[in-house]
This record gives C-alpha cells, sequence and structure tokens, in this order.
C-alpha cells in the first residue's frame, strides 16, 4: 500500500521541532510502523536527503536556482518575487510553502503525492545526465510541486537542495526502525552490526520488513558492498599499550588514503575511509589488485600513500592527497603512482572472516598477496614489552611515518566501532596535551569588536558520545582562524543555521546561532580539564573541557559527525596527560 508523502511531511515537520532525541526516536517509530517491505527504504533515504547508500555515489543535489525556477513555474510567480521571498524568509522550502498556499484551490490536490512518487522522482533527478538533463530534473521537480500541498511543498524543495535540517542521525534511525518492528530497543545492536556489514541504512531497513529479525540476525557480507571500517583508540605511550594488550602486533602507520577494496573475478571496487567509491581515481591499484592479489572474491584493507619511484621515499600526505582527484587522473597516477600496503581481510571466496582472530586473519592475508610492485603487507612486529613497542615506534617515526598500530592478536574484526583491539600511537601524541582532536561545530558566536566585520569571532564544538547517539559540548574555540577562514565559516555555518537546539545535541552553553552538527574540525589545546560549564563526560556536576584551544588546518572533509573523538577518549586522554592535580586555592 502506498504511503501518504503528506504523513511523512507531517512526520518531518515533528521532527524539525523537537529537541528531545527520546520524542524523535518515538517520531520516527510512529513513521517506520505504517511503512511497509516495499518503501521503508525509500522512507529512510528521504529521511538521510538521499535516494541510496553514500557508496554508491548518486547524490540528489539541485542548485538553488533550478529550485527557484520550478517554484517559479508551480505557482506561477515572476521569479523576482521568489527571489524576494527568499532574501526575506531565507529558506526556499518555506517560500515553496507560501506561495503554495495562495495557488488556486480547484487543481491543488487533484493527484495526492505518495512517497513511491517522491522518491522516484528525486532517483531520475539525481541520476539524470547529459544533454536536457536540467529541462528533465526541472520538470520532474515542477511536476512534483504541482501536486503538493504546502507542507510538503516545503520538504520537497528542501530534500533535494540538502538542506533538510532534521538531525536525524543513524543510530536514531536504527533505534527507531527496532522500536517499530520488534517492540524492543535492544534490538538495535543487531541492527548495527547488519549496518556495519553494508553501510546501507535503506538496505538494512528493507531487509528487516521482509524477513523480520531473523533476517537481520544471519545478515552476510556482500562483495562490491563496502563493510564499516573498523576504528582504533588511541593511547599516549608504549607502556599503556602492553597493559592493556600483552604481548600483540605493531604495524607501521602510513599517513595516506585508508583503502577498502573489493574483488570479484575481474572487478575492483575501492572505497575510502568514509566508504566514498574511489575505484575511478587508482587505476594502479585496480590493476595490482588483479596482478597480486590471488582470490575470486575477496574484501581487504590496506593504505595507499605516494611514493617516488627514483628514490622509494614516500610522500607526505599533502603529495598524496593531490591524487583524490576526478580529472587527470592518469597523468596523476603516472606523477605520483601509489602503493597499497594491506593489513586486514575480512572476506574471501565466500567466507565471512571478521569473527576470527586477527592473528589467522593476518597469515590469510600474507598467503594471499603475491610479490609485485603495487600491493605489500604492512610492516610489523611482534612484541612483549614496551621498549620492543617503543624501539618499533621510533623507527616508524625516524622513517617519517605517523607511528604504528597495535593490535590484540585474538580479536575479531570490529565492524564500525572503536575498540581497544586496535590502539594507535602517534608522533602527535605524545607529552602534554600535543594531541588533537576531532570535533564538531554545533553553534557560533557572532564577531565582537574586530571580528564584527566577520560575522563569527568564535564557534561552540562538541564530542560524540557513541553509547547515547548524543553531541557533548567541550569547547568554546575562538583562536586559530585566519580572516579568510572566519568568512568562509560564517557562510558555511549560516546555511546549516537551525533556529533552536539540535535535538541530539546536550548543551549548557547558547551560542548565538545553533547549527546542525554536520562540520568536523581539527583543534589543539594545552590540556583537558574539568568544568562545571560543558556536558562532555558530565557526572552531575562536571563536564570535560578544552583549555586554550585553536584550530589546526581546517574542516575535515573525510569525516562525519559521528566520526569525531568521543567522549570515552576524551577520558582516557584526561587519564593519561602528564599533568600535576591542582589543589583548592592554588593558582593554576
Amino acid at each position: 500500500m502506498a504511503y501518504p508523502f503528506e504523513r511523512l511531511a507531517s512526520g518531518f515537520r515533528q521532527l524539525e521541532a523537537t529537541s528531545s532525541r527520546l520524542e524523535m526516536i518515538n517520531i520516527l517509530a510512529k513513521i517506520f510502523s505504517e511503512a511497509t517491505a516495499e518503501n521503508v527504504h525509500m522512507i529512510v533515504y528521504l529521511l538521510q536527503g538521499r535516494v541510496a547508500a553514500p557508496y554508491t555515489g548518486i547524490e540528489l543535489g539541485i542548485g538553488e536556482k533550478l529550485a527557484m525556477r520550478a517554484i517559479s513555474q508551480a505557482y506561477g510567480a515572476d521569479l523576482s518575487e521568489v527571489e524576494a521571498l527568499y532574501k526575506e524568509l531565507g529558506d526556499l522550502g518555506l517560500v515553496a510553502e507560501r506561495l503554495c498556499s495562495g495557488k488556486k484551490q480547484m487543481t491543488l490536490f487533484s493527484q495526492p503525492l505518495t512517497v513511491e512518487r517522491v522518491y522516484n522522482n528525486f532517483y531520475r533527478i539525481a541520476t539524470a545526465s547529459g544533454s536536457g538533463s536540467q529541462d528533465l530534473k526541472l520538470r520532474l521537480l515542477v511536476d512534483l510541486l504541482n501536486d503538493a500541498k504546502p507542507l510538503e511543498a516545503r520538504y520537497i524543495v528542501r530534500i533535494p537542495l540538502g538542506k533538510l535540517r532534521l538531525g536525524v542521525g543513524d543510530a536514531t534511525i536504527l533505534e527507531a526502525l527496532a522500536l517499530a518492528k520488534t517492540g524492543n530497543r535492544d534490538f538495535r545492536e543487531k541492527l548495527e552490526r547488519a549496518y556495519n556489514l553494508c553501510s546501507d541504512l535503506g538496505y538494512v531497513a528493507r531487509r528487516l520488513f521482509e524477513g523480520g529479525p531473523e533476517a537481520i540476525e544471519n545478515f552476510k557480507i556482500v562483495v562490491g558492498i563496502p563493510i564499516r571500517p573498523a576504528l582504533a583508540q588511541r593511547a599516549q605511550s608504549a607502556e599503556e599499550i602492553i597493559a592493556r594488550l600483552g604481548t600483540c602486533a605493531a604495524e607501521a602507520k602510513y599517513d595516506g588514503f585508508r583503502c577498502q577494496i573489493h574483488k570479484k573475478g575481474n572487478k575492483v571496487w575501492i572505497f575510502s575511509r568514509r566508504l566514498e567509491n574511489m575505484t575511478d581515481m587508482f587505476p594502479e591499484l585496480i590493476e595490482g589488485t588483479l596482478k597480486q592479489f590471488d582470490a575470486e572474491e575477496a574484501i581487504f584493507e590496506g593504505e595507499a600513500i605516494a611514493y617516488n619511484e627514483e628514490t622509494g621515499e614516500f610522500y607526505p600526505f599533502q603529495v598524496t592527497i593531490q591524487r583524490k582527484r576526478k580529472y587527470g587522473i592518469k597523468e596523476a597516477s603516472e606523477e605520483y603512482p601509489l602503493r597499497l600496503f594491506a593489513f586486514d581481510i575480512m572476506y574471501l571466496n565466500g567466507e565471512d572472516l571478521t569473527g576470527k582472530p586477527y592473528e589467522e586473519r593476518r597469515k590469510i592475508l600474507e598467503d594471499r598477496i603475491k610479490r609485485g610492485d603495487v600491493l605489500d603487507l604492512s610492516e610489523r612486529v611482534i612484541v612483549s614489552t614496551a621498549k620492543e613497542l617503543e624501539d618499533f615506534f621510533e623507527s616508524c617515526v625516524e622513517r617519517g611515518l605517523e607511528g604504528i598500530v597495535a593490535k590484540d592478536l585474538k580479536a575479531p574484526y570490529i565492524a564500525g566501532a572503536r575498540k581497544w583491539a586496535w590502539i594507535k600511537l602517534k608522533r602527535s601524541y605524545r607529552g602534554e596535551l600535543s594531541d588533537t582532536l576531532d570535533v564538531v561545530i554545533v553553534g557560533y558566536y557572532k564577531g565582537r569588536g574586530k571580528r564584527s566585520q566577520f560575522g563569527l569571532g568564535g564557534i561552540l564544538v562538541a564530542v560524540y558520545d557513541k553509547k547515547e547517539d548524543l553531541f557533548k559540548t567541550i569547547a568554546k574555540v575562538g583562536s586559530g582562524f585566519t580572516e579568510e577562514q572566519l568568512r568562509e565559516m560564517k557562510k558555511l555555518l549560516d546555511e546549516i543555521a537551525l533556529p533552536h537546539k539540535p535535538a541530539r545535541v546536550v548543551s549548557k552553553i547558547e551560542p548565538d546561532v545553533w547549527v546542525e552538527p554536520k562540520y568536523v574540525i581539527t583543534v589543539a589545546a594545552d590540556e583537558i580539564t574539568r568544568s562545571p560549564n560543558h556536558t562532555a563526560g558530565w557526572d552531575g556536576e562536571r563536564g570535560y573541557a578544552l583549555r586554550f584551544p585553536r584550530i589546526v588546518g581546517w574542516i575535515r572533509s573525510d569525516k562525519g559527525p559521528e566520526d569525531a573523538t568521543t567522549v570515552d577518549e576524551v577520558i582516557e586522554m584526561y587519564k593519561s596527560q602528564k599533568r600535576v592535580e591542582v589543589r583548592e586555592g592554588e593558582e593554576q
């Protein structure tokens, strides 16, 4: 049975208005409880502002000019009127809603919109290409707006513009699906495992609705569909790692692209850390996999890094990053060829290897890679003492590598999670908090004094609480910006500004402007302290905060908000930093 789009739009409005994550889950659960196996994946994708999983590369996006033309044509308004309303309201979705409200009623509701029709039109918009594609996109959008009710028009415009701003995270959707289909929130853990094995929320939802909980419990890996990567915790010293793992493997940490490579016969796919399909960018990795990897079907991981063929030396990341491009690929591959250092294998010839211990997976990987110029095994040693680990770490650093990753010999491959099975030790992690944190921007402060000309004087940032699927504040950052960055950041943040605190943000501080948790930025600080003003690690009286924070570099395009530093990591960093506790009454 078709799902009325009006019902989904009403749910969107409720989600937009709430500042409670629990209420958000209940709203979503109600939406899903009325869905079917034929349309639940469409609803999940539309909630994400998408029509397909991110790894497919199918992006639903139109420009503001095309959206304004569609609104103009659908509602018989001059383009100048649409532009004037946009200037007044600041949201083309609200412009469409207002103009739709004024449209003659006789033709407005002739063909009620369904989720299926909206999704299919958007899919055609996303996949349109070549001559005449812009006209086709315009017609498809106008077609929907012609039959939309005012509230529906708001979201029909916002979705393809990428400005839905519902603040719904993956974990929230999974919990709502669990509640809707099983009545038990705890089933989210099994849904999360399935999601970690396929990186596609829509597909997981459809499998749940088609086959019930049993289909999720028996979920299988599919070659060509990326697995969410395992992630490493961080440590401050070799002693800490040995205390946690005992005898372990220590692998060299290369400063390049993390690549997940899928092979099926003569077909190869390459996915990034964020599961972006990068296959076409790296022709030498495709050729190397076909020549050197001995398997009919496989999924394995490695780090790709550019190197100088003349000297055999590896280039810094600033050079390697130049290989990530859509054009001039052949020339770039000749100038900066890549080598891939494989470090793990998750699937081989029909067998899921993720449950096998690391030591066994590594042996399988070693047996499958043949000698050649492109693929190689990551350098590693087995260590039992802190001195052995420290010596290997120093050797890696001296050769220009980032550091090392220590691995539990008995641990399975834990897809999509940051566990103590893998622990990284990097150059930047040594000494007083010389480590950096990746934080999510959740608000900003308008500039004062000299910075008033930029409209932005600082940002409110948060870290991610994975257990609760919430973002909790840790600092206000006002240092480290260039004037150009202030201008650019103001522009980016205004595009995702919200009228109220996002439902998944926990904060005791009120910025001048709240924003959707979207952008991740790296910050450095002198140390982590306890503070009654921030909510990261809140114990009822105090949370954790950064002392003298400043931004380093620019927005991390390779990380999403859920990839930010976690609350648990902050607590571990606080415990391990070399600091002198200040007694009450003493100056700090």
